[in-house]
């Protein structure tokens, strides 16, 4: 069940929030979109493709203090700010859900996630879309209020009990839309059954697709950087001037670099770039839809926009045989 809202009203949902969290939203950066705190609703851009980095720069930072030590005392660092994303996709939204599902236990993300607003706005597709064969465009309870445009107002679908308190509030009108399901219907431009793609890596382990696009891929990690979705990282312990004083931290890592995979004595198992590149896929279609049902991939089609090789993940997709 939804409420209407006018659009000139999004300015009062805005500030609202605002009285009570960090709010992270949409900004128009010369040519591109980047998702960053805003205190004036002026400088939100909810008309827009998509965000260069997706939001899990903010639930999982590129550089995160897990703790600090001084000599022999150590303090754990719990996160403890309000974070409120206003005018995600559904694709990220749903992102947002598949990391809920291996970092639930993680006490730095259950943290930020636990006292995390999720407010998701209606997108257009853009042609390197493909999140209705990943199963990311259905909204989720990963969401707790969804703004679905509808002509010059928007309706308003409270998934939580969070979303319910914003949804009581005056400037959504009394009138209910009931819908059973709230979804993005588009055409894609490359339709994939994702589900297929697992089954075919490990059938086809050689195919030629690998070498192909190797021999493209520059291995600059652009492709995992911005993906919704790829969370490797590397723990290091940093220490200052005076040696029994430090932290350690957890900051991003990529399976396409070379030293991923290396272990003690200096053996690598993955030296190759093809093999690196094949391991992206084995673990977003095989993997981890084999442990958690759905592909660790929501079709936001990033890392099709932000690859220097024009590498298409979709076409590779379609050569393993998910069409």
């Amino acid at each position: 069940m939804g409420k209407k809202i006018k659009k000139e009203n999004l300015k009062k949902l805005f500030e609202d929030i605002s009285k009570e969290y960090k709010v992270i939203a949409p900004v128009k950066r010369k040519d591109d979109y980047v998702l960053m705190e805003v205190k004036d609703f002026g400088q939100v851009a909810l008309d827009y493709p998509t965000t260069v980095l997706p939001p899990k720069k903010f639930l999982l930072p590129y550089k995160d203090t897990i703790f600090a030590f001084d000599g022999g005392e150590f303090k754990e660092t719990i996160p403890e700010e309000k974070i409120a994303f206003f005018g995600l996709h559904l694709c990220d939204v749903n992102a947002i859900g598949r990391l809920d599902l291996v970092f639930w236990n993680d006490p730095y993300y259950r943290a930020r996630r636990d006292k995390m607003l999720v407010v998701g706005i209606s997108c257009k597709p853009s042609e390197s879309c493909f999140c209705k064969s990943t199963g990311a465009n259905v909204l989720t309870n990963a969401c707790d209020l969804y703004l679905k445009a509808e002509g010059d107002s928007y309706v308003g679908f409270s998934m939580t009990e969070k979303g319910r308190k914003l949804l009581s509030q005056l400037y959504f009108g009394p009138e209910t839309v009931e819908e059973r399901e709230v979804r993005v219907e588009y055409e894609e431009k490359i339709p994939l059954d994702i589900y297929k793609i697992g089954k075919r890596i490990l059938e086809d382990y050689n195919n030629p697709i690998w070498e192909e696009t190797a021999k493209k891929c520059l291995a600059c990690t652009n492709c995992t950087l911005v993906c919704p979705l790829c969370y490797c990282y590397d723990v290091i312990d940093e220490t200052f001037v005076v040696p029994n004083e430090g932290q350690r931290v957890r900051c991003w890592d990529s399976c396409l670099l070379l030293s991923f995979a290396r272990v003690a004595g200096g053996h690598n198992f993955r030296k190759d770039l093809k093999a690196r590149y094949r391991n992206v896929y084995t673990h977003k279609f095989k993997t981890f839809v084999d442990e958690f049902g759905v592909p660790s991939c929501v079709g936001c089609g990033r890392c099709v926009t932000f690859c220097p090789a024009d590498i298409d993940l979709r076409e590779n997709l379609s050569k393993l045989g998910g069409v």
